[in-house]
């Protein structure tokens, strides 16, 4: 409960700002790659969502997303977003972690920043078995988590990047999950400080029978 408290406040100070990186029109292009390509079916799980970002631009391209965050700041904008939009779409204030009530409903699940956001190995745990919990049995996860190797880097120096190894993820998605890809590449990341190069990992993670 303390690390769910302690991620709330953080991210309710970042969302009384609305100038954040996650608060521009244009979607992530590793979105839009996956949507090109068909990746991304049925009804969508967008996990630490934000203002909207990710959500909206699916569910302007017909899809039925369900967008959940931790900070009630973020979450009324994407509502008056969606609203603005005339869309008809679902927002909801949670730890995903502790959220519930969606069991067995989900296809896919997109994890832009959220998972890299926990604190600890617990709170990492606790969130692959809730997208365990709200998923079909093969439905698909697809998460990108900042890389550790931002660590080594003199150019991330002025940025504090989360740090995520492949075996933290590996580890979280043990048990119920088979990792289907797993890739390790450097992508032009927005930050605060403008556009940066950062190392990502980008997994597709399939859910498994119980």
């Amino acid at each position: 409960m303390e690390e769910s408290v302690r991620l709330r406040e953080y991210w309710e100070k970042e969302y009384e700002r609305t100038d954040t990186p996650f608060d521009i029109e244009v979607p992530d292009e590793w979105i839009a790659d996956l949507e090109r390509r068909g990746r991304i079916r049925g009804k969508i799980l967008d996990t630490g969502c934000g203002p909207g970002r990710t959500s909206i631009y699916l569910a302007k391209l017909g899809y039925d997303v369900t967008g959940v965050d931790i900070s009630d700041n973020a979450i009324g904008r994407a509502a008056r977003r969606a609203a603005l939009e005339g869309l008809r779409m679902e927002f909801f204030q949670a730890n995903v972690c502790e959220w519930h009530g969606h069991d067995g409903y989900f296809d896919t699940v997109i994890d832009i920043g959220c998972f890299h956001s926990l604190l600890n190995e617990s709170g990492r745990v606790s969130y692959a078995s809730a997208l365990h919990r709200f998923m079909k049995t093969g439905s698909v996860v697809y998460l990108r988590a900042i890389s550790d190797a931002n660590l080594r880097k003199e150019a991330a120096s002025d940025r504090a990047f989360p740090a995520l190894g492949e075996e933290t993820i590996r580890a979280a998605f043990s048990a119920g999950w088979e990792i289907r890809d797993m890739e390790h590449r450097e992508i032009d990341l927005l930050t605060d400080n403008g556009c940066k190069k950062a190392w990502c990992w980008f997994a597709e993670i399939q859910r498994e029978p119980n």
